[in-house]
């Protein structure tokens, strides 16, 4: 299934960097994003930081700028050849390797200080394999921060399906981009295990099951980031939240 997940996101590399792109222009948003990444992770710079399903490079290009060291690791080459672009027209020094998040081949056990990931681990054929990884490669007393969200559950209420007809329409106008366009394979996307799952409840599970200490779970965390009018173009897809957990010292 990895096969057809990296053909999946290397299709709509582009098109998903897009909406990268507007965030970038939210500089508000950019602020809260550094802010909730340094509360997460603490004062300590540099540290050495993985970020897993990097995609264009969002959460990768973000902590390379507030000074850590920072590789990020996608299984979609069409992701990591954008993501090497931006990072080198921002001036960065990112480690962009092609791999998939549950297997870091070539990654040494206790390498890193922190693992991140962003709208990920609901995209993973088998999350609690993954979350299995990223304890190996984590040194001990070191965070893992993942940001995600139930969209596809919450895609199920008719109001919200409404509510995306809309958004696009928005975004088409204001962005000059067409989300209708972008490669959704429904039928691929209802395999995934987590598509129907309530999170963070789920995630808690596998956390406790590797052996993490959960530190916090926030919600709502789009409410911080967006104005009204970036609510109204993406705000169907429900709110995200942030879990942090640290890897105990055995």
């Amino acid at each position: 299934m990895i096969n057809e997940i990296s053909k999946y996101w290397s299709r709509d590399a582009s098109e998903y960097d897009k909406s990268i792109q507007a965030e970038f222009r939210n500089q508000k948003g950019i602020e809260v994003w550094k802010n909730l990444l340094r509360e997460a992770l603490g004062e300590k710079i540099p540290q050495h930081v993985l970020d897993v399903g990097t995609g264009s490079g969002f959460l990768a290009l973000l902590l390379a700028e507030m000074g850590h060291h920072v590789m990020a690791v996608d299984a979609a080459p069409g992701m990591l050849e954008i993501a090497s672009k931006n990072a080198a027209q921002r001036g960065l020094q990112i480690d962009y390797r092609l791999s998939d998040a549950s297997d870091l081949v070539g990654v040494a056990a206790e390498t890193f200080d922190a693992v991140v990931s962003r709208h990920v681990v609901w995209t993973l054929p088998d999350p609690e394999k993954a979350y299995a990884e990223w304890w190996r490669v984590l040194r001990p007393k070191g965070r893992l921060i993942v940001v995600d969200g139930n969209w596809y559950l919450n895609l199920r209420s008719p109001f919200r399906r409404a509510w995306q007809v809309f958004a696009w329409i928005l975004i088409f106008l204001s962005e000059g981009y067409k989300p209708w366009k972008r490669d959704r394979n429904e039928e691929f996307l209802q395999k995934l295990p987590l598509i129907d799952r309530l999170r963070p409840q789920e995630d808690q599970k596998f956390l406790d099951s590797c052996g993490f200490k959960v530190i916090t779970i926030k919600s709502n965390i789009n409410s911080q980031i967006r104005s009204i009018f970036e609510h109204l173009k993406a705000g169907y897809w429900g709110d995200t939240f942030m879990i942090v957990a640290e890897k105990p010292v055995n």
